[in-house]
């Protein structure tokens, strides 16, 4: 059959599917054994794992921490990674965020674009290739389900330990069209203070609260201030000059909520990280405030810059940009302050060099520091025929011979394994919205990837 005719013949099961798993709400919990990253990731792995066993495929749990759905029975194997974990929902949706909504040629809902569409149009893709008989004897198709990329990735950790060998090669439909080559080096970690609380103040900070995710910019936060008499009046007045907060008057004080913009934390320009701003406006409060050595000494060493040049490692190059610093989350409570941070830094430096600038400045800030996950910058030769013939499937199928493979800013799961590149989901002129309210995919685009994919995955067959 027809690639394009199995498509048309499989949409609505395609999109059954994709809104099955979106309504299951897969994000990062506490886990217990067998389930690492907790009850609602544990189902949605079980519930693709399943789909694919009713395609007729192998389906295997790697003990809650990935799965495998394998099409053929030889040893020599084509890869597809992709995740089931989402971030939070996040605010400001115009839908429900774990209820799949399909309208104006579109399905809404968390992780419909990042990633559970773009998975479901792989595992199409393969079945494709197997009802076909597209997959020589000698070769498989492994769609590789992790269930950690928006955290730490230990999902992958996991499955390169038990599982042996890995594929020859791999698509992951976790970036852009037409194909990324070149990836930032990224690493996550923590930042604490000590929050000392001048009694004398007149203004005392008691909370200061704020973001979902490390990998996400900030769309909200909420500062508790307690503060009376005329200094409480004079401060209402002062913060009506900043359209960004919302200042309510609560027993004893003031609570503050700040809005922000959320988006990636590998674009963080394209978004207004409210923590960033809170402190901002906390730092121009005429009045003796408490804890103004913490929010100082953010202002001075982070602030709204988002490229890192205040923390001391504003570097870039000229094949994946700017470095960027991402403050995801805060936490101040009992004199005592928590950041979860991003950096992703450029791809032809050395993670030592970075390194090195950016502990001068964490002490001189003060700050403690804890490392939490790093991964490597990631570069695979664009002129490989591993690329070419990718793409030569994208540039068949969609008749796009302008777009080149590119490098970017941010990290996509292709760094999750050897010989993998990010091959989709996003076309040239589609927006990002992968972490952001109203995430949406196209059905269009939807059928496009999927026939891309099986074209893609069926060279890749044979060539290799």
């Amino acid at each position: 059959m027809d690639v394009k005719k199995f498509i048309n013949k499989n949409k609505d099961k395609i999109i059954e599917d994709i809104a099955t798993l979106v309504e299951i709400p897969t994000v990062y919990s506490e886990g217990t054994e067998g389930k690492p990253f907790g009850d609602s990731i544990a189902e949605g792995l079980d519930t693709v794992l399943e789909m694919g066993r009713e395609m007729g495929m192998q389906a295997k749990n790697i003990d809650g921490y990935a799965g495998e759905i394998t099409a053929g029975t030889g040893n020599r194997t084509i890869g597809v990674l992709a995740h089931i974990d989402v971030v939070p929902a996040g605010t400001d949706w115009n839908t429900e965020p774990f209820k799949c909504k399909n309208k104006d040629g579109k399905l809404y809902g968390r992780g419909t674009m990042d990633d559970k569409g773009p998975l479901v149009a792989g595992l199409y893709a393969m079945k494709y290739l197997m009802d076909n008989n597209k997959i020589p004897k000698d070769s498989a198709v492994k769609l590789i389900i992790g269930a950690d990329e928006e955290e730490e990735w230990r999902c992958m950790k996991y499955y390169k330990e038990h599982v042996h060998p890995l594929p020859e090669y791999s698509i992951v439909p976790d970036g852009y069209f037409p194909l990324i080559f070149c990836e930032k080096g990224l690493i996550d970690f923590d930042l604490s203070q000590e929050f000392y609380n001048d009694k004398a103040a007149v203004v005392k900070v008691v909370e200061i609260t704020g973001g979902t995710s490390r990998n996400i910019v900030p769309g909200n936060a909420i500062c508790k201030l307690l503060v009376d008499g005329e200094v409480k009046k004079a401060l209402i007045n002062q913060l009506k000059q900043f359209k960004e907060i919302e200042c309510l008057e609560i027993e004893n004080g003031l609570k503050l909520n700040v809005t922000g913009k959320s988006t990636h934390a590998m674009s963080p320009e394209k978004g207004l990280n409210a923590i960033s701003l809170l402190l901002e406006v906390l730092g121009k409060v005429k009045a003796t405030i408490s804890n103004r050595v913490f929010i100082e000494t953010y202002n001075k060493y982070i602030g709204m810059n988002y490229n890192g040049e205040r923390f001391g490692c504003g570097f870039n190059d000229e094949l994946s940009g700017k470095l960027t610093l991402n403050v995801g989350i805060i936490s101040l409570k009992e004199n005592h302050v928590s950041m979860e941070m991003n950096l992703r830094y450029p791809a032809s430096m050395k993670w030592e060099i970075v390194k090195e600038a950016m502990m001068k400045t964490i002490k001189e800030a003060g700050f403690s520091y804890k490392e939490k996950s790093y991964l490597p910058p990631v570069y695979i030769d664009p002129d490989s025929d591993f690329v070419q013939g990718l793409m030569d499937s994208y540039r068949r199928i969609t008749g796009d011979m302008e777009n080149q493979p590119f490098a970017i800013g941010g990290a996509t799961y292709a760094r999750g394994i050897p010989n993998a590149v990010a091959f989709g989901p996003l076309f040239p002129d589609e927006e990002e919205l992968a972490h952001e309210a109203n995430e949406f995919i196209s059905i269009r685009s939807l059928e496009k990837m999927t026939e891309i994919y099986a074209d893609a995955l069926e060279q890749l067959l044979r060539r290799y």
